[in-house]
């Protein structure tokens, strides 16, 4: 086995309790080994009550013999929280990502590469290795258990950790089981005052029953969930600069380009000025789901089930964008510099920062349409939909000291989007624009023409630009099967148990689609009513720095008539062809084996027991699809392997009744997504003055690895509750990054995103988590209770200073926030249960260097807050009030002081819902 080289953060505590045995150690009987050591799921324990149910995941944490937290069903039905990645981030060390009003990321101690398995099963959506977290509902959850470290039994492929999902099963009741819930939400958007508050619709109902007949006991469940969301979300944002201005003294600027070197004009001083825009999103989605299990316990040696999910989401999404492309004006009034600082130091030169300004329209070709600045807006009509289906077969069998376990496993997910896009102009245009007001961030004072004192609210002012048609559908599919056995040794001998097991898998990704462009054509370019009539426009709510609502072609429009916008921009009807230069496809094969060892032992009294073992990875992949870099196109046809041997060692250390110890060390890796290995590029096009955009993957990606160790010291309360301290530190090899540069395709110049391998970091830090009901304290006091939880990080990262170099620099590991904490006032009495739960994420860096000048961009840390109250009106019925992000807490970014990027409203949310439960 590796030798693990101990690092100093986690020695501490090792060497710690080790040299504190003597002192805290009494003779004490330990807790036996979970009987079916082989599945990573602990057992489900029976809960009734908030109380119990935080009883129940501290008992999960403290039997196991990894680092790990968890959180049951009756817990996570007090917060309020509607699918798992919501769920997820009560959980010590665990922070969400949002977007759109909804929960679309998880990382654990601030890394995202986060294995997702169902009990023990590898679960993805479409051609994507994690779970979307938004599409399943926390009705089907049993439970969740976060590991932060891993034994070789565990599904590999996440350096950061696993999140296990424990599905509810018809034994986890001891009877008949009925709950059912009806509810309804209010999103209360911030960031727009003319959105109008909608309601959000939800339902869902579970039965569940088991019973004995001559064959043995049998027992089922079934449920299924509804939820619709009619959904606003405003951003603002601020794009890098694509010109610098040599600014006069009486506050006059001159456009002199974006190559450098810059020299300002006698006099004069060099400013930057960023492009400044808004994209209002909203739309409505609805996402329902079944989950059907069968268990049935043959005789006392042998027990099988069946599982099956199921999964839908539709989305029909308008994505509103409002353009102002002020920094190809070529000149500038009333101009406002920031002070003299650090911030006007780039590697450029000294350029400070525009604050304000005024840009004329100026004409700048014989066309009619050609201005500065290019004011325009944009709407992409999106309809998507995915559908995703898993089913499990499992078989157990004991006899005596041995246990084996064998399960089958099917899944197949699909994901179609569908997206039609029109820009439209208003030529002509003069804006007044500012990018560090009040509270730093940037908007409009004014946009105008000579004909109208606010165009952005009159369809006359607008004429039609080009049409963007875009489609894709991506598919995933897998059969897994995976056979386990544990064998328990009996006896006074070191080693308790011997545990091994095999998995095959055979996994299938695919990517297919198109795009493509059209324009009018000639000298006479029709206005959006001239050519489609009134219903073609839209007034959308719109942002309140930006000015409020503009106009812009409907969402609705573009995906009902698609073919009559089509046919007007002279495109056939139907979809655009399907393009092979698109298509991708890869296929994996793997094969594991693992073997490991329990033991127990006792040193000067005190009882330490662990596993010891290793996980052996045999990887197989075929990859086919197109690569293109400029204007070079080349197929790419691979196919690779890899042998990865992932050994992991863990001990339990039982100090005393009260006292224990964790400690592990092992090897991970995560695998490249099929999405970042997917080489081929997709552009958005530019506009007239607005260079244009692309995406594409990279074939030739490695895995990341990470060789992990984790201390923690945990003291247990005598009726409920614990405090932990975890130290924890990750040598990290090959963590993926992003990058972007300027390539000439078909001589146009695009900025392409790619992602690459970087090389060494380190991720090093600790957590404090402790949670109790306040029992000691007299009458209703006793009532309360808290939960608390700061984890604090420290990473550092090997980054390439460009995309294929060979040279890097160390930087902050990016989304890897230094301070993050959770804090829940709990109660429950009287037919009362309340949360009150505050999660706050500390600032991160979201990009290195970004160009122009080579400053990282920052996100601002955030607190969200929650409040579930809930009373019971007799004992089948309970009325529960929820509000999200009481806060109104949003995302903002900046590259540092006078230079703001994002600022992203994330809406609030109030909800009551009529909860039934037998």
């Amino acid at each position: 086995m590796t030798r693990f080289q101990v690092k100093p953060i986690c020695a501490a505590i090792m060497l710690m309790t080790a040299y504190g045995a003597p002192a805290l150690a009494q003779t004490t009987d330990s807790t036996s080994l979970d009987a079916d050591a082989a599945q990573p799921a602990p057992a489900v324990v029976q809960v009734t009550g908030m109380r119990q149910a935080l009883r129940s995941a501290e008992q999960i944490k403290r039997d196991s013999l990894q680092v790990v937290d968890a959180i049951n069903a009756d817990d996570i039905g007090k917060f309020p929280d509607r699918q798992v990645g919501d769920a997820l981030q009560r959980v010590a060390g665990v922070q969400v990502g949002r977007d759109r009003g909804q929960t679309t990321s998880v990382s654990i101690r601030g890394l995202t590469d986060v294995a997702t398995t169902i009990d023990g099963n590898e679960i993805f959506t479409a051609a994507k290795r994690r779970l979307s977290y938004e599409d399943l509902p926390v009705q089907s959850i049993g439970g969740l258990d976060v590991y932060k470290s891993a034994t070789s039994n565990q599904f590999e492929g996440g350096i950061a950790g696993a999140v296990n999902i424990r599905l509810r099963s018809p034994f986890d009741s001891r009877g008949r089981t009925a709950t059912a819930y009806v509810e309804d939400r209010i999103n209360k958007t911030n960031g727009s005052g003319e959105t109008k508050n909608k309601h959000n619709p939800g339902a869902g109902f579970l039965f569940s029953d088991r019973w004995q007949t001559g064959m043995g006991e049998m027992g089922a469940l079934i449920d299924v969930t509804f939820k619709r969301d009619d959904f606003a979300y405003p951003v603002q944002w601020v794009d890098r600069p694509t010109n610098m201005f040599s600014v006069s003294p009486d506050g006059t600027a001159t456009r002199i380009g974006n190559t450098p070197p810059f020299t300002a004009a006698p006099g004069d001083v060099l400013g930057q000025l960023p492009n400044i825009g808004g994209v209002y999103y909203d739309g409505k989605r609805k996402r329902e789901s079944i989950h059907g299990a069968f268990g049935w316990k043959i005789n006392p040696n042998l027990e099988a089930s069946a599982q099956y999910l199921g999964m839908g989401y539709q989305g029909r999404n308008a994505t509103n964008y409002i353009l102002d492309i002020v920094t190809w004006a070529p000149r500038l009034t009333n101009v406002v510099l920031a002070p003299q600082g650090a911030h006007c130091s780039t590697p450029l030169g000294t350029i400070c920062p525009i604050l304000s300004a005024n840009a004329a329209g100026a004409q700048f070709s014989p066309s009619a349409y050609d201005w500065d600045p290019y004011t325009a807006t944009s709407t992409w009509g999106e309809n998507e939909r995915t559908n995703t289906h898993y089913l499990d077969l499992g078989l157990k069998y004991t006899n005596g000291p041995l246990t084996l376990n064998s399960r089958l496993g099917y899944t197949r997910s699909k994901f179609v989007n569908d997206t039609i896009i029109v820009d439209q102009q208003i030529p002509g245009a003069s804006s007044s624009v500012f990018t560090y007001g009040d509270d730093g961030h940037g908007g409009y004072t004014s946009v105008t023409t000579p004909t109208s004192a606010n165009p952005l609210r009159d369809p006359s002012q607008f004429v039609l630009r080009g049409l963007v048609q875009n489609w894709n559908e991506q598919a995933g599919s897998q059969f897994q099967w995976r056979s386990d056995a544990v064998y328990r040794l009996g006896g006074d001998s070191f080693f308790t148990t011997l545990l091994g097991g095999i998995r095959l898998s055979s996994r299938k990704a695919s990517y297919h689609g198109a795009e493509g462009h059209s324009d009018f054509t000639g000298d006479v370019r029709p206005t959006p009513v001239g050519a489609f009539g009134d219903s073609f426009e839209r007034l959308v709510p719109g942002i309140d720095r930006l000015g409020g609502p503009w106009y812009t072609p409907a969402a609705d429009f573009l995906i009902d008539r698609a073919d009559t916008v089509r046919n007007a921009y002279g495109a056939p009807s139907g979809r655009v062809p399907d393009d092979p230069t698109r298509l991708f496809e890869q296929r994996e094969r793997s094969a594991t084996l693992y073997l490991s060892g329990r033991w127990k032992t006792d040193l000067a009294g005190v009882s330490v027991e662990g596993e010891a073992g290793a996980r052996v990875v045999r990887l197989n992949r075929k990859l086919r699809g197109q690569n293109r870099i400029g204007d070079v196109v080349s197929d790419v046809d691979l196919s690779t392997s890899e042998t990865n041997v992932l050994p992991s060692v863990s001990a339990v250390v039982s100090w005393t009744d009260a006292w224990q110890s964790h400690l592990s060390a092992g090897k991970t890796i995560t695998r490249p997504g099929f999405r970042e290995m997917n080489p081929a590029l997709s552009l958005v096009p530019p506009t007239v003055n607005a260079p244009g955009s692309g995406n594409a993957g990279n074939p030739y990606l490695e895995p990341t690895k990470s060789t992990n160790l984790d201390a923690t010291l945990e003291y247990y309360f005598a009726k409920n509750g614990f405090a932990q301290v975890a130290l924890f530190h990750r040598d990290i090899d090959g963590y993926l990054q992003n990058f972007t540069q300027d390539e000439s395709i078909g001589g146009t110049t695009y900025r392409v995103t790619r992602p690459q391998n970087s090389g060494k970091g380190t991720l090093r830090g600790m957590e404090f988590t402790t949670q109790k009901f306040f029992d000691f304290l007299p009458g209703p006091w006793s009532n309360f209770g808290a939960q608390f939880n700061y984890t604090w990080t420290d990473a550092d990262n090997q980054t390439k200073t460009s995309l294929g170099s060979d040279t890097f620099t160390t930087t902050r590991l990016i989304d890897v926030a230094k301070n993050s904490w959770n804090l829940a006032l709990l109660y429950e009495g009287h037919g009362i249960t309340g949360r009150l739960a505050a999660t706050r994420r500390g600032d991160y860096v979201e990009q290195i260097a970004e160009a122009p000048f080579d400053r990282d961009r920052v996100v601002k840390a955030t607190t969200f807050v929650d409040l579930s109250i809930g009373y019971e009106l007799n004992r089948n019925l309970s009325l529960h009030f929820d509000g999200i992000n009481l806060t109104n807490a949003k995302y903002e970014s900046s590259l540092g002081p006078y230079q703001p990027r994002d600022i992203r409203y994330n809406s609030a949310t109030y909800g009551l819902s009529l909860r039934y439960k037998l």
